[in-house]
Protein backbone atom coordinates (compact mmCIF):
# COMPACT_ATOMS: atom_id res chain seq x y z
CA UNK A 1 0.00 0.00 0.00
CA UNK A 2 2.90 2.39 0.76
CA UNK A 3 4.13 1.94 -2.83
CA UNK A 4 0.77 3.10 -4.14
CA UNK A 5 1.00 6.29 -2.04
CA UNK A 6 4.46 7.08 -3.39
CA UNK A 7 3.27 6.34 -6.91
CA UNK A 8 0.33 8.73 -6.51
CA UNK A 9 2.55 11.44 -5.02
CA UNK A 10 5.01 11.02 -7.91
CA UNK A 11 2.17 11.30 -10.45
CA UNK A 12 0.88 14.44 -8.77
CA UNK A 13 4.35 16.01 -8.75
CA UNK A 14 4.97 15.12 -12.42
CA UNK A 15 1.62 16.62 -13.42
CA UNK A 16 2.32 19.70 -11.29
CA UNK A 17 5.70 20.25 -12.96
CA UNK A 18 4.03 20.20 -16.37
CA UNK A 19 1.20 22.50 -15.29
CA UNK A 20 3.42 25.06 -13.52
CA UNK A 21 5.88 25.02 -16.41
CA UNK A 22 3.16 25.68 -18.98
CA UNK A 23 0.86 27.99 -17.03
CA UNK A 24 2.95 29.62 -14.32
CA UNK A 25 1.83 29.56 -10.71
CA UNK A 26 -1.06 32.04 -10.96
CA UNK A 27 -2.76 30.33 -13.90
CA UNK A 28 -2.02 26.75 -12.88
CA UNK A 29 -5.10 24.67 -12.10
CA UNK A 30 -5.25 22.02 -9.40
CA UNK A 31 -8.09 20.44 -11.41
CA UNK A 32 -5.79 20.11 -14.45
CA UNK A 33 -3.07 18.63 -12.26
CA UNK A 34 -5.52 16.08 -10.86
CA UNK A 35 -6.80 15.19 -14.35
CA UNK A 36 -3.26 14.81 -15.73
CA UNK A 37 -2.22 12.73 -12.72
CA UNK A 38 -5.35 10.61 -13.27
CA UNK A 39 -6.61 11.03 -9.73
CA UNK A 40 -9.57 12.78 -8.18
CA UNK A 41 -9.33 16.44 -7.25
CA UNK A 42 -10.04 15.58 -3.62
CA UNK A 43 -7.16 13.10 -3.57
CA UNK A 44 -4.62 15.85 -4.30
CA UNK A 45 -5.69 17.58 -1.10
CA UNK A 46 -4.86 14.42 0.85
CA UNK A 47 -1.24 14.98 -0.19
CA UNK A 48 -1.00 18.78 -0.45
CA UNK A 49 -3.02 21.36 1.47
CA UNK A 50 -3.24 23.82 -1.42
CA UNK A 51 -1.63 24.96 -4.68
CA UNK A 52 1.13 26.80 -2.83
CA UNK A 53 2.14 23.66 -0.90
CA UNK A 54 2.25 21.73 -4.17
CA UNK A 55 4.33 24.49 -5.79
CA UNK A 56 6.83 24.33 -2.93
CA UNK A 57 6.94 20.53 -3.18
CA UNK A 58 8.10 21.01 -6.78
CA UNK A 59 10.49 23.93 -6.19
CA UNK A 60 12.09 23.21 -2.79
CA UNK A 61 14.11 20.16 -3.91
CA UNK A 62 15.43 22.25 -6.79
CA UNK A 63 16.44 25.06 -4.45
CA UNK A 64 18.25 22.51 -2.27
CA UNK A 65 19.98 21.15 -5.39
CA UNK A 66 21.13 24.66 -6.32
CA UNK A 67 22.61 25.14 -2.87
CA UNK A 68 24.30 21.72 -2.96
CA UNK A 69 25.67 22.27 -6.46
CA UNK A 70 27.14 25.70 -5.82
CA UNK A 71 28.37 24.93 -2.29
CA UNK A 72 29.97 21.56 -2.97
CA UNK A 73 30.35 20.79 -6.67
CA UNK A 74 30.80 24.03 -8.55
CA UNK A 75 34.25 25.53 -8.26
CA UNK A 76 36.53 27.59 -10.45
CA UNK A 77 39.66 26.08 -8.93
CA UNK A 78 41.82 24.35 -11.53
CA UNK A 79 39.08 24.40 -14.17
CA UNK A 80 39.04 25.94 -17.62
CA UNK A 81 36.18 28.17 -18.73
CA UNK A 82 35.03 25.32 -20.99
CA UNK A 83 34.87 22.92 -18.02
CA UNK A 84 32.99 25.49 -15.95
CA UNK A 85 30.58 26.11 -18.81
CA UNK A 86 29.90 22.40 -19.26
CA UNK A 87 29.25 21.95 -15.54
CA UNK A 88 26.72 24.79 -15.64
CA UNK A 89 25.08 23.52 -18.83
CA UNK A 90 24.74 20.02 -17.40
CA UNK A 91 23.12 21.37 -14.23
CA UNK A 92 20.85 23.71 -16.18
CA UNK A 93 19.62 20.98 -18.52
CA UNK A 94 19.04 18.61 -15.61
CA UNK A 95 16.79 21.19 -13.93
CA UNK A 96 15.37 22.84 -17.05
CA UNK A 97 11.73 22.32 -15.99
CA UNK A 98 12.27 23.75 -12.52
CA UNK A 99 14.07 26.79 -13.95
CA UNK A 100 11.16 27.40 -16.31
CA UNK A 101 8.76 27.16 -13.39
CA UNK A 102 10.75 29.80 -11.53
CA UNK A 103 10.84 31.97 -14.68
CA UNK A 104 7.05 31.86 -14.82
CA UNK A 105 6.80 32.11 -11.06
CA UNK A 106 4.66 35.22 -10.95
CA UNK A 107 4.17 34.63 -7.21
CA UNK A 108 5.13 36.50 -4.10
CA UNK A 109 7.88 33.87 -3.76
CA UNK A 110 9.43 34.61 -7.14
CA UNK A 111 11.54 37.43 -5.72
CA UNK A 112 12.84 35.18 -2.94
CA UNK A 113 13.78 32.40 -5.36
CA UNK A 114 15.42 34.72 -7.87
CA UNK A 115 17.14 36.70 -5.11
CA UNK A 116 18.66 33.52 -3.74
CA UNK A 117 19.89 32.42 -7.18
CA UNK A 118 21.33 35.89 -7.86
CA UNK A 119 23.17 35.85 -4.51
CA UNK A 120 24.66 32.45 -5.28
CA UNK A 121 25.73 33.48 -8.79
CA UNK A 122 27.12 36.80 -7.49
CA UNK A 123 29.27 34.90 -5.00
CA UNK A 124 30.61 32.69 -7.77
CA UNK A 125 31.20 35.71 -10.04
CA UNK A 126 33.26 37.30 -7.29
CA UNK A 127 35.17 34.04 -6.80
CA UNK A 128 35.83 33.81 -10.55
CA UNK A 129 37.01 37.40 -10.84
CA UNK A 130 39.28 37.10 -7.81
CA UNK A 131 40.72 33.83 -9.10
CA UNK A 132 41.91 35.46 -12.33
CA UNK A 133 42.41 38.99 -11.08
CA UNK A 134 43.14 39.14 -7.33
CA UNK A 135 43.51 42.93 -7.32
CA UNK A 136 39.92 43.43 -8.40
CA UNK A 137 38.97 45.26 -5.20
CA UNK A 138 41.42 48.00 -6.08
CA UNK A 139 39.74 48.44 -9.48
CA UNK A 140 36.00 48.02 -8.82
CA UNK A 141 34.57 50.23 -6.11
CA UNK A 142 30.89 49.37 -6.57
CA UNK A 143 29.99 46.82 -3.85
CA UNK A 144 27.02 45.67 -5.95
CA UNK A 145 29.08 44.95 -9.08
CA UNK A 146 28.92 41.14 -8.85
CA UNK A 147 25.22 41.23 -8.00
CA UNK A 148 24.49 43.42 -11.04
CA UNK A 149 26.45 41.06 -13.30
CA UNK A 150 24.65 38.04 -11.80
CA UNK A 151 21.25 39.68 -12.25
CA UNK A 152 22.02 40.56 -15.87
CA UNK A 153 23.16 37.01 -16.54
CA UNK A 154 20.08 35.48 -14.91
CA UNK A 155 17.69 37.78 -16.79
CA UNK A 156 19.40 36.90 -20.08
CA UNK A 157 19.46 33.23 -19.18
CA UNK A 158 15.73 33.20 -18.38
CA UNK A 159 15.08 34.66 -21.85
CA UNK A 160 17.01 31.75 -23.38
CA UNK A 161 14.99 29.24 -21.34
CA UNK A 162 11.65 30.77 -22.25
CA UNK A 163 12.27 30.27 -25.97
CA UNK A 164 10.66 27.14 -27.29
CA UNK A 165 13.88 26.09 -28.99
CA UNK A 166 15.19 22.54 -28.93
CA UNK A 167 17.36 21.44 -26.00
CA UNK A 168 20.42 21.56 -28.27
CA UNK A 169 19.69 25.16 -29.25
CA UNK A 170 19.07 26.13 -25.64
CA UNK A 171 22.38 24.53 -24.65
CA UNK A 172 24.21 26.41 -27.40
CA UNK A 173 22.55 29.70 -26.43
CA UNK A 174 23.37 29.14 -22.76
CA UNK A 175 27.01 28.42 -23.66
CA UNK A 176 27.15 31.70 -25.59
CA UNK A 177 25.79 33.61 -22.60
CA UNK A 178 28.20 31.95 -20.18
CA UNK A 179 31.11 32.72 -22.47
CA UNK A 180 29.99 36.33 -22.93
CA UNK A 181 29.44 37.00 -19.24
CA UNK A 182 32.29 35.00 -17.73
CA UNK A 183 34.87 34.28 -20.44
CA UNK A 184 38.23 36.05 -20.59
CA UNK A 185 37.80 37.73 -17.22
CA UNK A 186 41.50 38.48 -16.85
CA UNK A 187 41.56 40.30 -20.21
CA UNK A 188 38.54 42.35 -19.23
CA UNK A 189 40.06 43.61 -16.01
CA UNK A 190 43.74 43.97 -16.97
CA UNK A 191 43.19 47.42 -18.37
CA UNK A 192 40.07 48.24 -16.41
CA UNK A 193 40.19 51.81 -15.26
CA UNK A 194 37.24 54.05 -14.54
CA UNK A 195 39.11 56.87 -12.78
Amino acid sequence: MQYLKKEIRDRILAAAVDEFKEQGYADASIRNIANNAEISLGNIYRYYDNKEALYFAVINPFMESIKEFFDNEFSFTDKSMKEISEMLISFIMQYNDELLIICKGNTVHYGTFVGYIIDVIAGKVRELIQSVFPEIDSKIKNPEFCTVVAEGFLTSFFKVLKCSDSKETQERNARELISFYFGHMKDRFENFDVD
